[in-house]
């Protein structure tokens, strides 16, 4: 019986190409759509006298890595050691500088196992360190001795972290997508061991 687009032949999840292209896409998609919620995220931390803001190439990097952490959660949590390891891979085809998506991806895991309070669920947490790490701060920043007060104010304001999850949320419909473009375009074993060698992602059509 063929695998639902889903559910990804488990073959398919230990190969690089696949999460090099489910992070090409996701930045792909999540650059037009985040914009609108990062201006909503900078305006109401206006409202609430905080002097950061999103938008820049960092918050976009912070926000899909959260997506591309959420759909790994969701689809693939039991991936192995080597799975997880051509995962990190291929992220970081897609990112650039490539030591981003493996710091990134370490932070939420450090975050999930000690969340900013207990019992606090893994996608809360996930949209609380892109909210940390996603911000600039402005000309009004008074130093590092009011971080914990700006960090505290951002998850005490239920708007303002409603779009801190919306921010990390990926598309329904990316992960299935991406899984049945794939499955029909799988490349060759070269490309498979060397990702790097491929010069251009296709796109994936929505």
């Amino acid at each position: 019986m063929k695998p639902s687009p889903k559910q990804l032949p488990f073959a398919y999840s230990q190969d690089a190409p696949f999460w090099y292209l489910l992070a090409g896409e996701a930045l792909r998609r999540g650059e037009p759509e985040l914009e609108p919620l990062f201006r909503k995220l900078s305006e109401r931390a206006g409202e609430l006298g905080l002097p950061v803001r999103y938008g820049s190439r960092k918050s976009l990097y912070w926000a899909v890595s959260g997506r591309l952490y959420l759909l790994y959660e969701g689809h693939v949590p039991g991936l192995g050691r080597k799975g997880f390891h051509n995962m990190i891979r291929g992220f970081q085809y897609a990112f650039s500088p490539r030591l981003f998506p493996k710091a990134a991806v370490g932070r939420i895991l450090a975050n999930v196992a000690a969340p900013s309070s207990p019992g606090r669920a893994v996608d809360w947490t996930v949209a609380d360190t892109f909210m940390a790490n996603g911000l600039s701060v402005t000309e009004d920043y008074g130093g590092s001795e009011t971080d914990g007060s700006i960090l505290s104010a951002c998850l005490a304001d239920g708007p303002f972290m409603d779009l801190c999850l919306q921010a990390v949320t990926p598309p329904e419909t990316l992960w299935g997508q991406v899984c049945a473009f794939y499955e029909k375009n799988r490349p060759g074993w070269y490309y498979r061991c060397f990702p790097g060698k491929i010069r251009a992602l296709p796109e994936v059509g929505e």
